[in-house]
């Protein structure tokens, strides 16, 4: 794992070396073991490594025998065992054991096709000097991050944006439309991000840069590589024995390294699915690390970890978040994240991070299967959507808004009461995940800017992607809603939740759940094998039943519950009033102060519930601060 840094000036004679030095130091974090760069002719390549495989030989850039190509990867190639005898029978000459030289002689051998040969997950840069030409590529759902800044005169990409500002000529402008994506949604919306000329490359896609003549191409999308015969009818059984297959598989792949490697343990279905299997496979002990929160309930998976723990028979670790420095590691989040982001989760992600990395290089995560089989309650309740309209008119549009209004603190159901009433699936999909609805964007912002951005659509992935699903299963409801996840929320939010917070840890994740392999069969899978009445996740739990207890399987889904509610109420409360209404955030000129205290002031007394929103806020203005204003911590 590592963290790239390039840069191709289309006036090739200019000296770029100074600044991209500072690029790469930047990102010493996601690679603390070795650095490596090279220029020339306008080009440079630089890198930070964290040496996973191939400990002794593995440095980057690597070129190929001729000197004509080299590469700089961020990522894991899973089946490169698989290809490097395949390439050596072709002619080609090996000086590593890495799976980063893999990638590099299966593009020499294939071009871009070799992406649809790779399994892994990856964000990587191929230089082609003979043909002056960039080819960045991402993997097909969006584990590793790239960014990439293009103006006239050159492109500049990284696997941190924090690294492409590290050019001070590159312009820090907010981009609106990023703003409201993200007071929405709580983070960017791929391919924008806040930042104006700044985007993402999208998950499963890869860019050609040739002189100044610069295209993007998807190379992958569900449907495209189908695990089981379409058309074929398959029992219930033969689905679950398919998914336990490819799992397993899937697994044991990822526990391939020549470091240390453990695993996140929450005791619920997907993290301890994942930890049975590391056990099955491991030649050592396992390692597995959990956290939690004082208070109990929600807040406190410890118990449930540990029992789990106990059950498989692991080297078990845990940690209380209660005394950890609150306010220094959500600056610590801000800046490694550089861009504003919601998710609270992170905090969590963090913390662990930190304390496993004391023990192993490397982990397992159980993130992903409820996007792909159908674990969060939404996909369920949404399908309530059609009754809706048998209610009497009088009660939709009298009784129902007043009863809404009487509950303050039971956010679901009246989330719930106020979506199902949306006619337009995608738009209603969207609506269980927005935080700032339009009304409250419309009070919220200034004027000026809200005008700015009103013909700005923010759902707009949500309505470009559900209908696009043409996977063999067929387009039943329940699949586009976990599609239009897997192009958005998985790798916008999820994704860069758990890469940002590891990677500033130096510690791998490995996601095993979200191999192409399995998100592929999943999507050939009908949706009533996924929700099947009030049962979530129904096939998947079938497939996995022998490997954990039946009480985990019943066990409701509540993931990493982070208390920001009673933060706002407590630890966080005289900091977010001190930042968010002091006259620096004032003078910005973004929101309409009144509205920030009056949910500063409702939450505080508790009379609404406004965490989520706080915590946006929070988090923008102390993005701004870091990166606008150059504050320290």
């Amino acid at each position: 794992m590592c963290g790239i840094f390039g840069q191709v000036n289309f006036n090739k004679n200019k000296n770029i070396h100074r600044l991209s030095e500072k690029a790469v130091a930047l990102l010493t974090h996601r690679g603390p073991d070795e650095k490596g760069i090279w220029q020339g002719g306008g080009i440079f390549l630089g890198m930070r490594r964290l040496s996973i495989i191939d400990l002794t030989s593995g440095q980057q850039p690597i070129w190929n025998e001729d000197q004509t190509i080299a590469i700089i990867y961020n990522g894991e190639l899973y089946n490169y065992l698989d290809l490097h005898p395949e390439l050596e029978s072709k002619g080609h000459s090996f000086r590593t054991k890495s799976d980063t030289e893999v990638v590099l002689h299966a593009y020499e051998e294939w071009g871009a096709d070799c992406l649809k040969r790779f399994n892994g997950m990856f964000a990587f840069a191929i230089w082609d000097d003979k043909n002056r030409t960039l080819f960045l590529a991402r993997d097909r759902v969006g584990e590793k991050p790239l960014y990439y800044f293009i103006d006239p005169d050159r492109l500049i990409f990284a696997s941190e944006i924090k690294a492409i500002l590290a050019d001070p000529s590159v312009p820090r402008q907010v981009n609106l439309p990023g703003l409201v994506n993200y007071l929405a949604f709580g983070h960017a919306v791929a391919p924008d991000t806040i930042y104006q000329n700044i985007y993402k490359l999208l998950p499963g896609h890869y860019l050609l840069a040739r002189n100044s003549a610069v295209s993007l191409q998807q190379y992958w999308d569900v449907g495209d590589e189908p695990q089981i015969t379409p058309g074929r009818h398959y029992s219930e059984a033969e689905y679950a024995n398919l998914i336990l297959e490819i799992l397993d598989d899937s697994v044991r792949r990822r526990m391939i390294a020549d470091v240390p490697v453990g695993a996140f343990l929450s005791g619920g279905i997907d993290s301890s699915t994942v930890v049975s299997l590391m056990k099955k496979h491991a030649t050592d002990s396992v390692k597995t690390f959990s956290l939690g929160f004082g208070g109990g309930g929600t807040y406190n998976e410890l118990p449930d970890a540990r029992r789990m723990a106990e059950y498989i028979g692991t080297e078990h670790y845990e940690l209380q978040a209660n005394y950890v420095d609150l306010i220094q590691i959500l600056l610590k989040l801000v800046y490694h994240y550089d861009e504003p982001f919601g998710d609270a989760a992170g905090f969590p992600v963090f913390v662990i991070s930190q304390f496993a990395r004391q023990h192993v290089k490397v982990v397992l995560a159980g993130d992903g299967g409820d996007e792909i089989f159908g674990g969060y309650r939404r996909y369920m309740v949404d399908r309530l959507a059609p009754y809706y309209q048998f209610l009497p008119s009088k009660l939709i549009n009298a009784w129902l808004p007043q009863f809404i209004q009487r509950l303050p603190r039971l956010r679901r159901i009246k989330r719930t009461l106020k979506t199902l009433p949306i006619n337009d699936p995608a738009r209603r999909y969207a609506a269980w995940l927005v935080c700032f609805t339009p009304d409250m964007q419309a009070e919220l912002l200034n004027p000026a800017i809200f005008s700015a951005v009103a013909d700005y659509d923010p759902l707009w992935p949500y309505k470009y992607y559900y209908p696009r699903l043409t996977a063999p299963a067929g387009p039943d409801h329940v699949n586009r809603l976990l599609y239009v996840d897997l192009k958005t929320w998985l790798p916008d939010t999820y994704m860069e939740k758990v890469d940002k917070a590891t990677m500033a840890c130096s510690l791998e994740a490995r996601l095993p759940l979200l191999d192409h392999r399995l998100v592929e069969l999943a999507f050939q899978i009908p949706g009533h094998y996924k929700i099947r009445g009030w049962d979530q996740k129904y096939i998947f739990k079938k497939a996995i039943a022998h490997l954990i207890p039946k009480t985990v399987l019943r066990k409701p889904k509540h993931g990493f519950a982070v208390p920001t509610d009673p933060w706002f109420r407590g630890d966080l409360k005289s900091f977010a009033f001190e930042v968010l209404l002091d006259e620096r955030t004032r003078r910005r000129g973004y929101f309409n102060t009144s509205i920030v205290e009056r949910l500063w002031r409702e939450h505080a007394e508790g009379s609404q519930v406004w965490d989520d929103h706080l915590w946006l806020l929070l988090n923008f203005e102390l993005w701004q601060r870091i990166f606008f204003d150059g504050d320290k911590f």
